[in-house]
């Protein structure tokens, strides 16, 4: 057997080495398909329509293509407007029921495709600022495929397990000493070298070849020759390179950090000798500027991670607003195709100096021409990557604060203390939980009120009258003061609240000179006051760790703008006022249902009760998604409680009505012309429609 054939026997086979390219293939496979969202969830969700859109403006924005949108928006915004008047007219008995069907059979035609309208809008908007390079098309799947930026954990991993013990398992049981007394010592080092590049090189080219072909079997990669700038990503980048190019040049940049990668390994484990130290070493030298140093000073780094990412060569510069001052920050410099150059060459020079030790110090002693000097590669490799690692500092392009969004309702916001952690839940079933957005609740004798001067939350004891400040409570701690408190749902004998805070970091681990926003659902039991954290998510910051993107599109985005949620055993649902979010509390998965949140919305613990389009009252059953329309409640509000449905109709004149949640049973609760109507455990609450009085019924009547 020769040298060669050994040595990838023994990385191979004796190493785990083919085992473990198994498992990265695999494994990065199915983390692929699991993780993987749109980046564009409305583009999916509404394909079709979508797609009906494109086929008439695909590629470049012409003159043609901007009249031909404008117009259109102009239509579909007529139509809303004649839609909602030809309602009023036929609940109003203007118009007969014959005329209301033909009139909006014509609006229906015109609204039909209107949900892709607004999707292909947002990218008409997005390429009227620079017709030049940016065209329409599908970008979900070119956005997945490059525009992640993110280091791919599981191939970073997976070079550690192959490479580390490639010369430590030598090390460690003393061979190295033989092998040096043979003729055969220099060639053994050559070969393991040529075997690891070419073991990575295979990794590499697998895993780019993988993820085109999901992508392009899932969303589809079409028109590889527009413009990169075409996803918005790119969209300040100078380079003139095209989608399928910036594919191939993001491919080659991580091929080349990967043989990095492995190479620097090597020659830690040549120098350290030992297992511990190579792995710990190679793990540090890319964990820890990732995680705690800024993009601008990432990609001005002579090291493996800057290749490993790629996306960012790509990108231009990265300017976010001071929300208060105004002022621009520039959170990411783009790296200009010089800087690139250069710094593609030091990191080649490095990766020379760094195999001619390797070789260098795996060569038969006695064929050294001399030892005077055969410390000096290794010292300067080092130097090198000591100079690199010290002395960085943000020269004041890359700040600290990235823009919030927008500020919430007045309804939404609040301080709110920390308390005592660690209460056991018990199941939600069916009849614990009666949920309406507009309703005030009274839970266990207290009730949730707001100070109007302080905006400050307080539980007030009904029975006693006591007011329990939840901010600066020296039960309960407190909150930071950018903290803030979104929404409340009652399910006795827990209240459950919504929190938002926005923090800012630099250089701190996980977060590079950025700020998240941070969403949490909190659990108070109302006996004891025990706290505890039942969801939480990062809903933006400009980092992923260890593969797990942070900054994933519009993917939960929507928690920086609900206004309301409720919860059972198995999901959170949250409101905003695009519809309703429903997040699996084990997997977090999302789903966006179809419900409008125009009005009132009401649960049960396993219905959503909500009104449709034409004010007809609809319930959605959670489990089985199938939807049950009352075809005889046409409603301007509506609340439930745990037997009955109060609503105010629409098709009488405004009178207040309740019927059982099957429909049936239908009684007159008032004669008085109401706008709105609320109900709590013991009364129902109607407001006037004329008069602006509040009236209280008790349903005890």
């Amino acid at each position: 057997m020769s040298g060669f054939m050994y040595e990838i026997k023994k990385i191979m086979l004796h190493q785990k080495g083919l085992c473990y390219i198994v498992i990265v293939l695999l494994f990065g496979t199915v983390w692929l398909v699991a993780s993987d969202n749109p980046y564009n969830s409305a583009m999916e969700q509404y394909k079709s329509e979508y797609e009906w859109y494109l086929e008439k403006v695909n590629g470049y924005c012409t003159d043609e293509s901007s009249l031909y949108l404008e117009q259109e928006a102009e239509r579909i915004a007529e139509a809303k407007g004649k839609k909602s008047y030809l309602l009023e007219s036929y609940y109003d008995s203007k118009i007969s029921e014959s005329e209301y069907k033909k009139e909006s059979q014509e609006i229906e035609n015109v609204l039909e495709h209107q949900n892709g309208f607004e999707v292909i809008y947002q990218q008409y908007l997005y390429t009227c600022e620079n017709t030049e390079n940016r065209y329409f098309l599908q970008t979900n799947g070119w956005t997945g495929l490059l525009g992640g930026g993110t280091l791919n954990f599981v191939l970073f991993l997976g070079i550690l397990l192959i490479v580390t013990p490639v010369f430590c398992s030598e090390y460690s049981c003393q061979m190295d000493a033989l092998i040096l007394t043979s003729k055969e010592g220099r060639k053994s080092s050559l070969h393991k070298l040529l075997i690891v590049i070419s073991v990575v090189l295979l990794m590499c080219v697998s895993i780019s070849l993988i993820e085109y072909g999901f992508y392009s079997l899932k969303y589809g990669l079409p028109n590889g020759n527009y413009p990169i700038q075409s996803l918005s990503y790119f969209a300040g980048s100078n380079k003139s390179i095209t989608l399928f190019e910036g594919y191939v040049y993001i491919g080659l940049l991580r091929l080349f950090g990967s043989v990095f990668l492995a190479i620097l390994l090597m020659f830690i484990s040549v120098l350290a000798k030992k297992y511990a130290v190579t792995l710990l070493a190679g793990a540090v030298s890319v964990i820890i500027p990732y995680v705690g140093l800024s993009k601008t000073i990432i990609y001005r780094l002579p090291l493996p991670l800057p290749f490993l990412l790629g996306t960012d060569f790509f990108a231009g510069d990265i300017v976010s607003s001071d929300a208060f001052t105004g002022d621009e920050k520039i959170v990411f410099a783009e790296v200009n195709t010089i800087t690139l150059l250069i710094l593609f060459s030091v990191s080649v020079f490095l990766c020379i100096l760094a195999a001619a030790w390797i070789l260098r110090s795996n060569s038969n002693k006695w064929k050294m021409k001399t030892r005077k000097m055969r410390n000096v590669p290794a010292l300067a490799i080092i130097l090198s990557f000591v100079l690199t690692m010290t002395g960085c500092s943000d020269d004041g392009k890359s700040q600290n604060f990235i823009p919030a969004s927008n500020e919430p309702s007045s309804r939404a916001c609040a301080d709110i203390g920390r308390m005592p952690r660690g209460s056991n839940t018990p199941p939600l079933g069916a009849g614990d939980l009666t949920y309406n957005s507009s309703a005030e609740y009274d839970c266990m004798g207290y009730e949730i009120t707001q100070d109007a001067e302080t905006f400050d939350y307080y539980l007030k004891n009904a029975s006693t009258g006591e007011m329990l400040h939840l901010v600066r409570s020296p039960m309960f701690g407190a909150f930071s003061d950018e903290e803030k408190v979104c929404a409340f749902c009652v399910c006795s004998p827990y209240l459950y609240y919504t929190t938002s805070v926005t923090e800012s970091y630099v250089n701190r681990v996980g977060n590079y000179n950025s700020s998240i926003t941070k969403v949490s659902v909190v659990e108070l039991n109302l006996d004891t006051f025990e706290e505890k954290i039942v969801f939480e998510q990062i809903t933006n910051s400009g980092r992923s760790l260890f593969g797990i993107d942070y900054e994933t599109g519009d993917k939960w985005k929507f928690l920086e703008f609900h206004y309301g949620f409720f919860i059972n055993n198995d999901s959170i649902f949250f409101i905003g006022n695009d519809g309703i979010t429903e997040v699996n509390r084990l997997t977090k998965g999302i789903t966006k249902l179809d419900i409008p949140t125009s009005g009132n919305i009401s649960f049960d613990g396993e219905n959503i009760f909500y009104k449709n389009e034409q004010s007809v009252l609809t319930r959605y059953h959670v489990l089985s998604g199938e939807t049950f329309t009352y075809e005889k409640v046409v409603a301007y509000d509506f609340c439930i409680d745990e037997q009955s449905i109060y609503y105010v109709s629409r098709t009488d004149g405004s009178r207040v009505y309740s019927c059982n949640k099957d429909g049936n049973n239908k009684r007159l609760i008032s004669d008085t012309p109401a706008m709105s109507v609320t109900c709590d455990a013991g009364n129902i609450y109607i407001l006037a429609k004329e008069s602006g009085e509040n009236i209280v019924l008790s349903k005890s009547r």
